[in-house]
């Protein structure tokens, strides 16, 4: 296949990421299904509903995308993305939200290994996989610009009706799903036409034999959806937090928009930052300046400053690791195992996010995000030793 063709996989990929990011329901959802008469304990069990849909299903939509295409998966993500929000407007009850939950996690399982698969792969068959850090920090640029314009939106609508939000979200995911009809798909790493491919059992076997065989690829998994998993829960009951403390829904956008940019810059210099200082030294530091924003979250009046402070963190881990992680898995099994890494957050999402919204309508937010703090330091600290432990090798390269 032209090089060229799959070249432009990678500009066309910054569009799709735009549309994808454009999320209306982004800063809402949790505080639409509150106005639906939703509890916080419900909320909860809704959000663990989408959870346990990604534990089961992560593995296996990476497996499709491995075996029938990174681009097909993608398709059917986009479908089941627009399943979700027609559910969700139509919905009133907690197993019509729950249900619309469900086709909402599959279309993010079937995006979530081969989105990045696809890309990867992209640039090791055109030979520019080194490129890989700084391709994704601009790709993470266009999700935050797509944030921010969501959060935005989404709370300028809200505040006039819910449902406009959804709605809206419903025809950018029309022209996502337009878009992902345009890329090209990798040959590298798959087999050709003529030859046998693998069983299922032997391709799931293969997978985990690699996990076996590269145990780094666990020991950075631990420590990226550790600290994802907390990120993510403090930044959803953030909302319903503001919303208590008498913020209306264009303020709570706004925030949260700021928070988005932070994520942006911090994603666009990762490759400088890597470049200057090293990845160890990244690695390093970013957990206690993690541990910070949690704490002032948690036990001072300054939240949104160190919301702000814990986006921008994100952003810079989210990149430097998605690049070290890539370089570990060989392509035939990278979308399944980038699975089985999303699949390892929605195991620790279903047990922390219900108990978060029990602590919360019992004892207030501030006493669930000190909560948070509390399961983090352990957590992060000790993921951090093993991480470190394991990137001596890697010093020399990751400063040069």
């Amino acid at each position: 296949m032209n090089r060229s063709r799959i070249g432009r996989n990678i500009p066309k990929n910054y569009l799709f990421t735009f549309l994808w990011g454009t999320s209306l329901s982004e800063a809402i959802w949790m505080l639409y299904l509150a106005f639906r008469g939703m509890s916080l304990v419900q909320i909860g069990l809704i959000e663990s509903v989408f959870h346990v849909t990604s534990l089961l299903m992560e593995v296996p939509t990476g497996i499709i995308a491995d075996r029938f295409g990174r681009t097909t998966s993608r398709i059917l993500g986009r479908i089941m993305a627009m399943v979700g929000s027609m559910l969700m407007i139509g919905s009133r009850s907690f197993w019509g939200f729950a249900l619309a939950f469900v086709f909402t996690a599959l279309s993010y399982n079937l995006e979530s290994g081969a989105g990045d698969a696809l890309v990867y792969d992209s640039m090791l068959q055109c030979g520019t996989q080194d490129r890989f850090t700084k391709m994704k920090g601009r790709q993470e640029v266009a999700w935050q610009a797509a944030q921010i314009v969501s959060l935005v939106a989404s709370g300028i609508l809200a505040t006039f009706d819910y449902t406009l939000a959804y709605f809206a979200n419903l025809g950018i995911q029309g022209l996502s799903l337009a878009v992902s009809f345009s890329f090209e798909e990798p040959t590298i790493g798959r087999v050709g036409p003529r030859e046998q491919r693998p069983g299922l059992l032997r391709h799931i076997t293969g997978s985990f034999r690699t996990l076996r065989d590269n145990r780094g690829i666990l020991v950075y998994i631990l420590f990226i959806e550790g600290f994802s998993l907390f990120c993510t829960t403090l930044r959803f009951y953030f909302q319903n937090f503001l919303k208590s403390e008498g913020y209306v829904e264009w303020q709570i956008g706004i925030v949260l928009a700021f928070s988005s940019l932070a994520g942006m810059l911090g994603a666009a210099v990762t490759h400088r930052l890597e470049h200057r200082f090293g990845k160890r030294r990244l690695v390093s530091l970013s957990p206690f300046a993690a541990l910070v924003a949690f704490g002032l979250i948690a036990f001072s009046r300054l939240e949104i400053p160190a919301m702000i402070l814990r986006a921008g963190i994100e952003g810079i881990l989210f990149v430097s690791f998605s690049d070290s992680i890539n370089r570990l898995i060989p392509s035939e099994h990278r979308a399944t195992l980038l699975s089985f890494e999303a699949m390892t957050f929605s195991l620790m999402m279903i047990v922390l996010f219900p108990a978060i919204g029990a602590v919360a309508d019992r004892a207030g937010f501030k006493t669930a995000f000190a909560v948070i703090f509390a399961a983090a330091v352990p957590l992060l600290l000790f993921s951090r030793h093993l991480l470190l432990r394991r990137m001596k090798p890697e010093l020399p390269s990751a400063a040069g």
